[in-house]
């Protein structure tokens, strides 16, 4: 289900401090400021290695890289930090499995699809507890509140499980930038989706 893409107002609003509850829980997690948005902690990684195609995105070629066979992360989005910047992993498919919380995905597909979800437990509306990005899909993400998306408060919070097959490796990541995001989407969806960068 298509959502509605709407740049959060955690910011605007004054309400940059996360509630007392969501600081005990990325404390309780163990979680460190992860530099492209929110918190993190990698859980596990797999010693057993892999050699994998990784997609040189300048060139479309592909080259063989060596990689643990998964890994796994904790991840949170909170009102201080409420967007994950957009992203690809060349190398790995991504797998999410929301834990708490509630916010909007936002993909773009290799051929220039735009694809956009809510993520929440409230399936019988579309929302997912669960999706797969592939490798060379782009991807971001931002925290909405889990009953109305204009009623942010310091408690919203989405955290989320991702498991990276094969492992995460910095090298697999490059971030999007305005110049490729038109190249992608053209300038009118650019400019909605900019906030996202």
């Amino acid at each position: 289900m298509a959502v509605k893409i709407r740049k959060p107002q955690y910011k605007e609003r004054g309400i940059t401090w996360e509630d007392q509850s969501v600081v005990q829980l990325a404390s309780e997690l163990d979680l460190e400021k992860h530099s492209f948005g929110g918190y993190f902690r990698e859980t596990d990684r797999s010693k057993d290695k892999v050699v994998k195609k990784q997609l040189q995105i300048e060139s479309g070629d592909y080259k063989d890289v060596e990689r643990s066979e998964s890994s796994v992360i904790h991840f949170l989005m909170t009102c201080d930090s409420p967007v994950n910047r957009f992203h690809v992993n060349v190398t790995s498919k991504c797998i999410y499995v929301l834990q708490r919380g509630s916010g909007v995905y936002v993909c773009i597909h290799p051929d220039g699809r735009l694809e956009t979800f809510r993520v929440g437990f409230d399936v019988a509306n579309g929302e997912r507890t669960q999706w797969v990005v592939e490798p060379g899909v782009y991807k971001a993400g931002y925290l909405v509140n889990s009953a109305d998306a204009a009623n942010e408060t310091a408690t919203d919070l989405l955290w989320i499980t991702e498991i990276v097959v094969p492992g995460f490796d910095l090298d697999d990541m490059k971030f999007l930038d305005k110049k490729l995001l038109v190249e992608k989407v053209g300038s009118e969806q650019a400019a909605k989706l900019e906030f996202l960068l």
